[in-house]
C-alpha cells in the first residue's frame, strides 16, 4: 500500500454548489446581475443522480483504482461488494469508440474511466437492486504531449472537455449527452438524467422536492462557466456546514435584491432544501446527532486546543467517516497487515477533506493535524475493537 499501489489518475476533486453558487452571488449581484441572471436562469448545463457510493475506475489495460490507490487485480472485492461489473465492462472498447468520434489520433496514451461503485445499502438503492452497480460519470483522456489539439478535438465533438487542473497532460470528459451516447453504445451504465440542455434553474426546481425528502444524495451539474466544468449539490442530510452558511448568506443577498423574480425562486428553492427537513429523515438524524455532539463537547473542558472551534471538530470526525468510503474495509487492512499504512493514508486524505470543506488553500495548521492524527488512530482503534 506504498506509493508503487498510489492512483496516479486520481479524479479532481468536485466543489461543493452551494459554496460554487454563494460565490457567483456574492461577485455578481450588486453590479452584474445580467451575469448572474444568465448564469442561473439561461445558460444549458447537464444533471445527473448523484449517488452514495464510491469513486472507482478502470483504464484502457484493465487496471482499476480506488479514489486513492490501485486495486490489485486478483481483488473480487472492494468494500465488501463485488467488482464483477466493473471487471466486466470493456474500457477498451470506449477508448476505440472516443477514437472514432472525435477522430483521435496516436498522441492518446491512456484512457480511464471513472464511476461511483454502489456498495451503500441507502435511499432506495437495495429496491432498485443498483447495488454492486458501476455509474459511469467521466472520464480521463492522458496524451503524450501538448494537449491543444486533442482537446480541440473532444470539443469540437462535443465532449464537455476541460484540461485537468493537477495534471496538464489529462484532459477530463464530463457528463454531457455526447459522454452519455458513447457511454452507451459499448454497454456502460450512467446515472439518472436530471437535466438534459436544461437552466440551473430549472434543475434546481426539479429535484428540490425530492431533494426536500432525502430521496436521493444529490445532483451533479456539468456546466461551461469559462470552461466546462462539474459542482455537486448535496441534499441536507449530507453534513456541509460551511457551505450551507454560505449559501444561506447568498439567499438574503438575492431576496432583498433588485433580480428577476425567477432568481428569487430559485434561491428559494434552495434555502427549502436546507432548511426544511421536516420530510428528510436522514436529515433529521444527522441534525440530532449534530446538537448532542455538540452538547457533549460545550460540557468538557477546555484543553487548550485554541485554534480548534467545536465544528473543526465536529468536521473531522465526519471527514474521517466519508474518507473510510475512499479505501477497502479495516477488515482487509487488518488481514493484510496494513493498518499502519492504512491510518497514515486515511489521516492525509481527512486533511485533504478538511482543507476542501473549509474552502482553504494554505497546509493545515499543525494543531489541527495533530487532532486528525489523534483521532484518526481513536477511530480505527475502536473499529478493530469491534471486529474481535
Amino acid at each position: 500500500m506504498g506509493d508503487k499501489v498510489r492512483n496516479q489518475y486520481q479524479w479532481d476533486h468536485t466543489e461543493n454548489a452551494l459554496t460554487y453558487w454563494a460565490m457567483i452571488v456574492s461577485k455578481s449581484v450588486e453590479y452584474h446581475k445580467d451575469t448572474l441572471h444568465d448564469f442561473f436562469l439561461k445558460n444549458p448545463c447537464f444533471a445527473t443522480e448523484k449517488y452514495d457510493g464510491t469513486n472507482v475506475a478502470k483504464d484502457d489495460r484493465g487496471q482499476l483504482y480506488s479514489r486513492r490507490l490501485l486495486i490489485e487485480n486478483d481483488e473480487e472485492e472492494f468494500i465488501d461488494t463485488n467488482l464483477k461489473k466493473i471487471r466486466e465492462a470493456n474500457i477498451g472498447e470506449f477508448r476505440k469508440k472516443l477514437t472514432e468520434v472525435a477522430d483521435l489520433d496516436e498522441s492518446v496514451n491512456r484512457v480511464v474511466v471513472y464511476g461511483e461503485f454502489i456498495v451503500n445499502a441507502r435511499y432506495d438503492y437495495v429496491q432498485r437492486a443498483i447495488i454492486g452497480d458501476w455509474k459511469v460519470f467521466g472520464a480521463g483522456v492522458e496524451v503524450k504531449s501538448d494537449p491543444a489539439e486533442t482537446l480541440d478535438k473532444l470539443l469540437k465533438a462535443g465532449f464537455a472537455a476541460a484540461i485537468k487542473t493537477s495534471n496538464k497532460h489529462v484532459i477530463q470528459l464530463f457528463m454531457n449527452e455526447k459522454f452519455v451516447e458513447v457511454a452507451k453504445d459499448v454497454n456502460l451504465d450512467i446515472p439518472r438524467n436530471k437535466g438534459d440542455n436544461e437552466s440551473i434553474a430549472k434543475v434546481i426546481e426539479k429535484s428540490k422536492d425530492d431533494m426536500k425528502k432525502g430521496l436521493l444524495e444529490g445532483v451533479v451539474i456539468t456546466m461551461n462557466d469559462n470552461g466546462y466544468k462539474v459542482i455537486k449539490w448535496k441534499g441536507a442530510q449530507e453534513y456541509q456546514p460551511v457551505a450551507v452558511e454560505k449559501a444561506l448568506i447568498a439567499n438574503e443577498k438575492v431576496q432583498k435584491a433588485d433580480v428577476e423574480k425567477d432568481l428569487k425562486s430559485t434561491f428559494g428553492y434552495i434555502h427549502e432544501v436546507i432548511t426544511d427537513i421536516s420530510e428528510n429523515k436522514l436529515a433529521i438524524k444527522l441534525a440530532k446527532k449534530t446538537k448532542q455532539k455538540a452538547e457533549k463537547e460545550n460540557s468538557k473542558p477546555d484543553k487548550g486546543k485554541k485554534y480548534l472551534s467545536n465544528l473543526d471538530k465536529e468536521m473531522i470526525q465526519h471527514g474521517i467517516l466519508h474518507s473510510q468510503t475512499k479505501f477497502d474495509t479495516v477488515e482487509e487492512y487488518l488481514k493484510k497487515g496494513e493498518v499502519e499504512e492504512y491510518k497514515s493514508n486515511l489521516v492525509v486524505e481527512v486533511k485533504k477533506h478538511f482543507a476542501e470543506e473549509k474552502n482553504e488553500t494554505e497546509p493545515i495548521d499543525e494543531n489541527i493535524g495533530t487532532f486528525i492524527t489523534h483521532k484518526v488512530n481513536a477511530v480505527i482503534k475502536s473499529q478493530l475493537a469491534n471486529l474481535e
